[in-house]
């Protein structure tokens, strides 16, 4: 079977990220490598170093068996019908759907706290400004009332002097 340009890209696309993960392994395997050393070896190396940084199964482990070895199939590619892969693609588009909900809900809980700490400076702040023009407005009148209290004797002054 042929596969078409787009059809590879695609398909390409699934599994490029685990090929550069992989490759990274690979690369820090050979910097570790002890004499002795084969092929076989550095391959190992970069499994178990790949598998402890980027595995995601509880099945991958140092102890699960590389495709190379003799009457053993790949741990990567799961064995079995069509429609027990296309169940677990399922369970993991679901995983990933929850995941990306769960996300979407803290980050919406963040911005609610985010909002509710806004809101309360602003209140804070207004019920601040209320208290100052308050304290402004008492201050006014303290004013008005010793104004009057400092003109009421005069009036009385001048109020005895037309009586006379």
């Amino acid at each position: 079977m042929k596969r078409g340009t787009t059809a590879t890209k695609k398909r390409w696309y699934k599994f490029s990220k685990a090929v550069a993960q992989f490759a990274g392994c690979y690369d820090q395997a050979t910097r570790n490598i002890r004499s002795g050393s084969n092929a076989n070896d550095i391959k190992k190396l970069a499994y178990i170093i790949y598998s402890d940084n980027y595995a995601y199964s509880s099945s991958s482990n140092r102890e699960t068996p590389l495709a190379e070895d003799a009457g053993i199939d790949s741990p990567v590619r799961t064995q079995g019908s069509k429609k027990s892969k296309r169940r677990g693609k399922g369970k993991a588009q679901m995983y990933e759907d929850l995941s990306e909900a769960k996300s979407s809900v803290i980050k919406q809980l963040y911005l609610i706290e985010e909002f509710k700490i806004v809101r309360e400076k602003e209140l804070l702040d207004e019920r601040e400004h209320r208290e100052k023009l308050i304290a402004i407005k008492e201050k006014e009148l303290q004013i008005q009332q010793e104004m009057k209290e400092q003109e009421l004797p005069r009036f009385r002054k001048l109020d005895r002097s037309q009586n006379r």
